[in-house]
């Protein structure tokens, strides 16, 4: 695929004897086993290079001047990269390298800076001799010496970051039941050396940040063995059953402010403190006209907050991230990997947006989203509607009021159609509908937070217009739907997002239907972005980048907690990007993304509570993350599910990235239009696979089931049930070739019964190339484990 053929190419060389020794004591303490001192013995890692070339293979002419029969052919020059600040231009052909001689097409200048050990690092340079047509009929020769740039951002934190220990000292002691199996039969194959050894490459991996790389996924990069208990601190919240009208924003908000920026603890129950404002808090009642009082004052609070979150960020420069962003989520659905895009003009543009993002002061815009929360809290509305029913609310205005920060609007049970006027806060009582403003989106400059309350009805929210339907776009937007069967049209950023701010959607009741076609339905940008649907038989429909987005610097949450099935659906708009006929690309559904190489990812949670659920989705979707994000799917029923997905799914890890899929029982089916899927890891990633119970079956293809490659470290478990696997082997283990060393794949089958394989055999624990080992055992594991039960099952000593 385009985007996975880097530009960015990744040096992995060890540090000084100091620091080496300093990360094996890292992994001693991490994992509680010895790891052994300075594992590469060679010069001090600088962090990864970036050589920003796009090339292509041509034959070159016959010329004395040089011995190579093949060269390459600039096509692309990547902004910030060691290419662009040189010389070095589009249709130059590089005819060697530091002196090599090419004499085949296959030229991969990755394979120089990709493996431990190699010559290339930042700060060092690379000599080329390029050919460049000019006047003469000869073209002309050239040296051209590049200074090696790493990756943007990646040179102001010491290596010195925080250690996993410091982040979260009280889960030292955390271990799940697996990660002593999983040690012990890492000693019995003998591959303990090569295990610490990649542990050592993920903590090496995580030693340079960009400035939006966030500390919950650099900590699970570090550690796979957390991931299981990370994921859950991360869904207990939204795992809360209340009765409709009562969901709670507030704490909601809290967490996912913690999870972005307040890592350590985020599993306590310690109590959420109130906003700084805390007189706003406790509403104490009154006529309408007490209700317009508390609105505004609430807004104006928020306003307060506002100010500081954007404090860093002038007008101009707010103005020109609106004027661009399009151009760079565009150059992101086209390419996937910004350094890729030919639009020279369009990639300085994204790349100066991601350098503003670093102003934002994403805490105060935390503030300005928890005390907005306040007035479309249960106490507040439902203080409200008594409060209007002792008026006629058979009428389209009950009461309204010109605020500073926008107007405020409480509407009468009639049919409206609300369009052209902006509100910054809407209170439907009821009626059937049509909303085609802002739609609880926040208006730069003048409505810095707004929200819509609609008690009833079957309402339709619809808009071309990008950003709205309770968007975050730079400030605040809430849309609060209590009850009906409710439409939800979109096209970008829309129904729950946030793009430099806070948005969220919440529909209490009703059969409801989202659409939209790409970034929609709870997806995170430099922010927030939350929907919630709490009961109903709901569809999710949408083509790209939706249901569950975490992009740089933000978390994006869908939650639906009916018991009844839902149906999910991302995909249908790109082709994929490795030209496999009849799939597409989907990007959604529980997935972190980075902008490879200039930003760091984040995080994307997808949470279904209970029913017979369809998720269906295209390339990397369904629980995972890619280029230093994490992404997660977790559902809790124990209804019989259905997961469709295609390349790189259902619990994954891409580029240095983590990614989860957690399934808590039923029957459950697993699917892949084409491979790649059900738990795996790619290139220096992590990835867990869970499966808690059910008679289970699993269509996989090439690479699933437990696989991992390129330093990849992958955990699959299936507790308990008879499964079905079918269409590849399980644990697999493919090959190292960009960074050298070894990958992991470990998978267990528990419970007992009698399970489907295409080859394994039940009741046998094997291993083999490249590090996998595969694992059935005849009971739980807790039984395997008391008194080393499991090695019972070693008939014959495995392969070392």
């Amino acid at each position: 695929m385009k985007a996975l053929l880097g530009l960015g190419f990744c040096i992995l060389l060890s540090a000084s004897a100091s620091n080496c020794q300093r990360r094996a004591d890292q992994v001693t303490a991490t994992f509680g086993v010895q790891a052994p001192p300075q594992p590469f013995p060679i010069e001090g890692y600088r962090g990864k290079v970036f050589l920003g070339l796009g090339t292509k293979s041509v034959k070159l002419p016959e010329d004395k001047r040089f011995k190579s029969t093949y060269g390459l052919e600039v096509i692309r020059v990547a902004a910030e990269s060691s290419a662009d600040r040189s010389d070095l231009r589009v249709g130059d052909v590089i005819v060697s390298m530091d002196g090599s001689e090419w004499q085949s097409e296959q030229i991969r200048l990755s394979h120089s800076f990709g493996k431990a050990g190699a010559k290339y690092r930042p700060g060092e340079s690379v000599h080329f001799l390029v050919l460049r047509k000019g006047t003469k009929p000869e073209s002309q020769l050239s040296e051209h010496h590049l200074i090696l740039q790493p990756y943007p951002g990646t040179v102001a934190e010491s290596p010195r970051s925080a250690t996993n220990e410091q982040l979260r000292p009280d889960l030292k002691a955390t271990r799940r039941n697996y990660e002593q199996l999983c040690w012990d039969l890492i000693r019995e194959t003998g591959y303990e050396a090569d295990c610490r050894d990649l542990l050592m490459r993920l903590l090496r991996c995580e030693e340079y940040p960009d400035p939006h790389r966030l500390q919950l996924c650099r900590y699970v990069h570090r550690d796979p063995f957390k991931l299981e208990t990370v994921s859950r601190e991360m869904v207990k919240p939204f795992l809360k059953r209340t009765p409709p009208g009562t969901i709670a924003l507030f704490p909601l908000l809290d967490h996912v402010g913690r999870m972005l920026d307040r890592f350590p603890n985020l599993g306590s129950d310690e109590e959420i403190k109130p906003p700084t404002n805390s007189a706003l808090l406790g509403f104490q009642g009154g006529d309408l006209e007490a209700h317009l009082d508390y609105v505004e004052a609430v807004l104006t609070a928020a306003a307060d907050w506002h100010k500081k979150a954007f404090a860093k960020l002038n007008e101009d420069e707010v103005r020109f991230i609106q004027q661009n962003r399009n151009g760079m989520l565009d150059s992101y659905i086209t390419y996937r990997m910004l350094s890729y895009d030919g639009d020279t003009a369009r990639l300085k543009a994204s790349v100066k947006i991601i350098k503003l993002a670093a102003r934002l002061d994403r805490k105060a815009l935390f503030e300005q989203a928890k005390t907005v929360s306040l007035i479309v809290s249960q106490q507040f509305t439902s203080s409200l509607l008594k409060a209007a029913s002792i008026s006629d609310i058979n009428v389209g205005v009950v009461a309204q009021r010109n605020s500073k920060f926008g107007p405020i609007l409480i509407a009468g049970k009639t049919r409206t159609r609300y369009q052209g006027r902006h509100y910054a806060a809407i209170y439907e009582l009821g009626g059937d509908d049509v909303y085609a403003n802002n739609q609880a989106a926040s208006v730069w400059p003048s409505i810095p937070s707004s929200v819509i309350v609609d008690f009833e009805g079957d309402d339709a929210y619809e808009s071309y217009a990008p950003f709205s339907q309770g968007c975050g776009d730079f400030g605040v937007g809430f849309l609060v739907d209590m009850k009906g069967n409710d439409n939800y049209i979109g096209t970008r950023f829309t129904q729950g997002t946030g793009f430099f701010g806070v948005g969220a959607l919440v529909d209490e009741t009703g059969n409801d239907l989202y659409r939209g076609i790409e970034f929609h339905q709870g997806v995170g940008h430099w922010g927030a972005g939350l929907l919630i649907d709490s009961s109903g038989t709901d569809r999710y429909e949408t083509n790209d980048t939706s249901q569950g987005v975490g992009l740089p610097g933000g978390c994006g949450v869908l939650v639906d907690g009916g018991a009844e099935g839902d149906s999910y659906y991302c995909k249908g708009k790109e082709p994929t990007g490795y030209g496999t006929a009849g799939v597409f690309e989907g990007w959604g559904q529980g997935q972190g993304i980075g902008y490879r190489p200039y930003a760091s990812g984040g995080i994307g949670i997808l949470v279904d509570r209970d029913g017979k659920d369809r998720f269906e989705a295209g390339n990397f979707s369904q629980g995972g993350g890619y280029f230093y994000a994490f992404g997660l799917l977790y559902n809790a029923g124990n209804a019989a599910d259905t997961y469709v997905g295609s390349r790189y799914a259902q619990g994954f890890g891409c580029h240095q990235a983590a990614g989860a899929f957690i399934e808590e029982g039923g029957d459950d089916s697993y699917k892949t239009r084409h491979a790649v899927a059900q738990g795996l890891a790619w290139d220096e990633a992590v990835a867990l696979f869970v499966e808690e119970g059910g008679n289970d079956r699993y269509e996989g293809g090439g690479f699933s089931q437990g696989a991992s490659a390129m330093n990849g470290w992958t955990l699959f478990f299936d507790r308990a049930g008879k499964d079905t696997y079918l269409y590849t082997d399980q644990a697999r283990g493919g090959g190292n070739s960009y960074h050298g060393g070894t990958s992991l794949s470990f998978f267990v089958d528990a419970g007992g019964q009698e399970d489907n394989y295409p080859s394994k055999k039940n009741n046998s624990i094997t291993n083999g190339g490249e590090r996998f080992i595969f694992v059935d055992l005849p009971g739980s594991l807790d039984d395997s484990l008391k008194n080393s039960k499991w090695k019972a099952l070693l008939k014959k000593p495995l392969a070392k």
